[in-house]
């Protein structure tokens, strides 16, 4: 049964309760969250990928990456459980003989007998998932993966933070005999999920989108609502169940994101070695950056005489850790827009919005969920679609003119032309100079750009108006596949 409903959620959020609006929710969800509140397990996209690794890709081993916290190994160990006789899960951090012992294993069969040992369980040939946490601690091990994928007697898992950054010196890296997804943070559609908004009010959004039409004001201003409060919330798992698990304490929710963004720092010190005071400047002016006009990244903040050649690797380490997202400009939106990408100016932005919440001022954060005028919103608001953007594979890219101004973001679209997209936090929404120039360019070849705003869905000429929540819809408006809210990595680490 769906209901429409005043279903809120009281926060102690400062020194005032706040109550966030209703949204569209399933009356069996209410009851279960009253009723059992903190037994609620997220749904994530990734378990859909996980089964087809399973049912179609047999000769490869599964190697999921992506940052701290966001969900890899509950993904991965509900999956295995749910679909395996025998389930074997090793932590590498957390058992330090674990990591000695596999490290020294001289072949399949020693590394099989060697894993049977240290976890007290037989296998079961052709019904067990053994799983390798935290990876980082002893990357060599993923040489291994060819002659376990070989053997054939189990299905293998690796998975680990930071790994972006730690797999670059593994001597032999076995290309071809591993099925690479790349995790991010809860998207707003997983976010819709966990906080109980419907398949039915969903699906009336993604028609909208799709049919360009505008979508019901009850739905539309309730989305906006439950869109405000995930970019306070954000998508980190943990965070999110607390705000759960507190029927909304947002000073709560921000302890818990301030506690993550320093894990972030202390980890920037134990694996980006003699590069750490670096890394850490970039990371603490990401921010700062963001607040900016153009909202680029300006080198001489961290030094007055650097250069991007000197701090290429450690922006690359931000990325490929997963704490940050790189959008590069490019000369021509032109498709492929890698072919005109300029690396060394670029926008930095955090992985997850409300991370980046937590980092500002809590003023900041209530004029966000709060919807105040004041400050402006705009890097804020930029940082979300990116995050979206990043959940759907999609390169992050903008575009810049000196007259004409700038366009947030230009995506490769599924019939070889770019796609601008602009983002849009106040309510003069149709004005975009920069957009409208591409458009207007005949050599570009530009054939539809997006404003995301605060506004309901509307087609003006060549631009289509849709809401700033209904980013998670993008593919289907586009018409192309990219919407699986992981990110498929195509390449070897």
């Amino acid at each position: 049964m769906r209901v429409r409903s005043n279903f809120c959620i009281s926060s102690d959020f400062g020194t005032k309760n706040f109550c966030i609006p209703s949204i569209i929710v399933d009356i069996n969800f209410c009851i279960s969250f009253i009723v059992a509140r903190g037994e609620l397990k997220l749904r994530r996209k990734i378990a859909d990928e996980l089964n087809r690794w399973q049912r179609f890709i047999e000769r490869k081993a599964l190697f999921v990456t992506g940052s701290r916290q966001i969900g890899k190994s509950y993904s991965i160990r509900e999956f295995g459980k749910s679909n395996y006789a025998t389930y074997i899960e090793l932590n590498l951090a957390e058992n330090r003989q674990a990591k000695d012992a596999l490290l020294e294993a001289r072949d399949a069969d020693d590394f099989i007998s060697r894993v049977t040992l240290l976890s007290g369980k037989s296998i079961a040939p052709g019904k067990t998932l053994v799983f390798i946490d935290e990876v980082q601690e002893a990357p060599d091990i993923m040489t291994m993966a060819k002659f376990l994928v070989e053997d054939g007697r189990c299905r293998w898992a690796f998975s680990g933070s930071m790994l972006g950054t730690q797999f670059k010196g593994v001597r032999s890296y076995p290309v071809g005999y591993v099925h690479e997804l790349r995790m991010f943070p809860l998207d707003f559609e997983e976010f819709c999920w966990a906080t109980g908004v419907s398949e039915g009010a969903r699906q009336t959004i993604r028609d909208a989108c799709i049919s360009e039409r505008p979508i019901p004001d009850y739905i539309h201003d309730a989305m906006m609502a439950n869109f405000r409060t995930y970019t306070v919330v954000g998508g980190m798992p943990e965070v999110v169940q607390r705000f759960l698990d507190t029927r909304g304490d947002l000073a709560s929710v921000r302890q818990l994101q301030s506690e993550l963004n320093e894990q972030y720092r202390r980890d920037i010190s134990k694996y980006a070695s003699g590069r750490a005071l670096q890394v850490q400047s970039i990371y603490d002016q990401l921010p700062i950056m963001l607040e900016g006009e153009h909202k680029r990244f300006v080198l001489n903040s961290i030094d007055p005489k650097a250069h991007y050649e000197k701090y290429q690797r450690d922006f690359v380490w931000l990325v490929d850790a997963g704490v940050a997202l790189k959008a590069d400009i490019v000369t021509e939106p032109k498709s492929p827009l890698l072919k005109t990408a300029r690396p060394s100016q670029f926008k930095l932005y955090q992985s997850d919005t409300g991370m980046l919440m937590a980092r500002y001022p809590v003023g900041v954060a209530q004029a966000a969920y709060l919807d105040s005028k004041e400050p402006n919103l705009g890097g804020i608001y930029e940082n979300v679609v990116a995050q979206q953007l990043a959940a759907q594979n999609r390169q992050l890219y903008y575009y810049r003119t000196k007259k004409r101004g700038e366009v947030d973001f230009v995506v490769d679209g599924p019939d070889g032309t770019a796609v601008p997209i602009e983002v849009k936090s106040g309510s003069y929404y149709h004005a975009h100079a920069a957009l409208n120039h591409m458009l207007e360019t005949a050599e570009y070849g530009v054939k539809r750009g997006i404003v995301f705003s605060r506004g309901n869905v509307e087609r003006d000429g060549a631009v289509l108006y849709l809401p700033l929540y209904a980013t998670w819809a993008l593919s289907d408006v586009l018409g192309d596949s990219r919407a699986e809210g992981i990110k498929l990595e195509v390449k070897p680490v």
